[in-house]
């Protein structure tokens, strides 16, 4: 053990897939100029995602799944070392206390010191905190067992035609794509707007083209689209080789969401793959957060790995989507959100609240919108519902009557199924499940109900009262997960029954005073501008 320890460490905790560090330079003479996981195997280095010096004291993060061309960290002791001015290397020592504790091991998904994610046999990573014995200083020791390669297509085949066919579907579509990404121009000025969950062009990506039109940008370049309407619907052989042709052939992709066709190919160096997630803020756990979870992906995916360019509404989001995708912070920009650019446009809020009233008539005449939007129960489209029961259609019914006010209820998507409003109320009660743009909605809600929806991003730009009706919160917490404690997070009163929830109504209690604190939070920009700053920065590089 040596004598003089010039860099320790105060405190390690592993949350998810990211391993959190605190510790302190004792020595003042001495000039770190890095901190870093080291291999001394392989001398393959990881840097951290991010780290921060107040005096001596430093904190800083690594990401378990973001390696080199952000894959997993590969099996290994990986030394945590502090590079000095003069490329000299220095370990770095817990203190006898978190030394002590580390070395009582735990064999659960996860603790504090180590994460455990079991997919199968074949298919695990394990990170641990390690003491080396000989001088005492700490280490990542990393297991990870690779899934197994793919099968063949001719055991695809026998084991499941299905299979089958998709694997020579795909082959055929790899193919096509190589083929005509070999006429792609680097100097070239062809743009995608790209989705596989939607059958023409909207959301952000809307927003991104019309400014262009407006603004004449689109007479620069040479457009393309390509839509189908969900992830689980087929492109016919014409449209498939189309598509292909069309990516092969861009010089800018545009998307806005998981989009599986993207991630099958390589593409060339010079294409720049922009993706304006869908999405604000940083709410539940997905993708790579979601390890040892089910929806989890395999360790080493390529789905979202291949942007370029990836725009978010805060330096928190970045932080997030940094985690969960398993790609490099510096590729995630707080640009702002294209489609929340409305919610600064006078002019947009007197064309769409007439519209919305004509959709909706009797929000003109009520005292109070109030809207409830839930956020589906189960993993995916495939297996999603919500409890039906849990809406109180009766008691709400009557304080709506009571206090003149209207209910719009909207449903996710993803639940099929119908809204059972007893006829009594259906003149207060609204299954607006099936108006496709929420967004537009919000402008004429004065209260938002909801759970673990991401609507509260959104809504939060109003400046308006939320409520958040968490029925089942430790179940869904259990099973999802927060990027944040959900009720350090939520800029509103939680209840967990109906009454509680009218009672908080009634008494117009709400927590209101948390929504600007979680506007500053969620939000580098609230000035309307987001879809300009996306176009000069990321497709005029300005």
């Amino acid at each position: 053990m040596r004598e003089k320890r010039n860099l320790i460490i105060t405190n390690v905790s592993i949350k998810r897939i990211m391993v959190h560090i605190e510790g302190e330079n004792t020595n003042p003479d001495l000039d770190i100029k890095q901190l870093l996981l080291r291999d001394y195997m392989t001398n393959d280095r990881l840097v951290p995602t991010n780290i921060k010096w107040q005096d001596h004291h430093f904190s800083l993060s690594f990401n378990l799944m973001s390696l080199n061309n952000e894959e997993p960290m590969h099996t290994g002791d990986w030394y945590l070392i502090g590079i000095d001015q003069k490329e000299r290397m220095h370990e770095v020592y817990p203190l006898p206390d978190l030394c002590q504790a580390m070395k009582v091991r735990t064999f659960n998904i996860s603790n504090e010191y180590n994460a455990y994610f079991i997919k199968s046999n074949n298919n695990k990573f394990v990170a641990e905190s390690k003491i080396d014995e000989d001088n005492a200083s700490y280490y990542l020791k990393i297991q990870y067992n690779i899934p197994n390669p793919p099968l063949s297509s001719f055991q695809k085949w026998k084991r499941n035609m299905h299979k089958r066919k998709t694997a020579i579907r795909q082959g055929a579509y790899v193919k096509v794509f190589n083929f005509w990404k070999h006429f792609n121009k680097e100097d070239g000025n062809r743009i995608l707007f790209t989705s596989s969950s939607r059958s023409e062009i909207g959301g952000n990506e809307k927003f991104v083209y019309d400014r262009m039109v407006e603004r004449g940008v689109d007479k620069q370049f040479h457009i393309d689209f390509s839509y189908k309407e969900s992830i689980k619907s087929y492109r016919s052989p014409l449209s498939k080789f189309s598509f292909a042709r069309k990516l092969a052939m861009a010089n800018i992709i545009i998307c806005d969401d998981y989009q599986p066709e993207l991630y099958l190919v390589d593409y060339l160096p010079h294409v720049d793959i922009i993706q304006l997630w869908h999405a604000c803020g940083a709410f539940k756990t997905v993708g790579l957060e979601r390890l040892g979870k089910p929806g989890a992906p395999a360790f080493n995916t390529r789905i979202h790995k291949c942007y370029t360019a990836m725009t978010v509404s805060s330096q928190l989001a970045a932080d997030h989507y940094a985690e969960a995708f398993g790609i490099h912070e510096s590729k995630i920009l707080p640009l702002g959100v294209p489609r929340t650019d409305i919610f600064f446009s006078e002019e947009y809020r007197k064309a769409i609240i007439p519209q919305v009233e004509a959709a909706f008539p009797m929000v003109k005449e009520a005292k109070e919108v109030i809207m409830y939007a839930p956020t589906f129960r189960g993993v995916n489209a495939k297996n999603a519902s919500f409890p039906m029961d849990m809406v109180d259609f009766d008691a709400w019914g009557e304080y709506l009557h009571e206090s003149h006010s209207v209910m719009l209820i909207k449903m996710h998507p993803f639940v099929k199924e119908p809204l059972n409003i007893p006829e009594q109320y259906r003149d207060v009660i609204v299954d607006a499940s099936a108006y496709r743009e929420i967004n537009n909605m919000l402008f004429v809600t004065d209260l938002l109900i909801t759970d673990y929806s991401s609507v509260i991003y959104e809504f939060s730009l109003f400046h308006k009262p939320m409520l958040f009706y968490a029925f089942d919160r430790m179940k869904y917490e259990a099973d999802r997960g927060f990027y944040e404690p959900y009720s350090e997070m939520v800029p509103g009163k939680i209840v967990r029954t109906s009454e509680e929830l009218l009672h908080a109504i009634k008494k117009r209690d709400f927590e209101f005073e948390k929504v600007d604190p979680f506007v500053k939070k969620n939000f580098k920009f609230t000035d309307g501008k987001a879809t300009d700053r996306i176009i000069d920065t990321l497709i005029l590089k300005k």
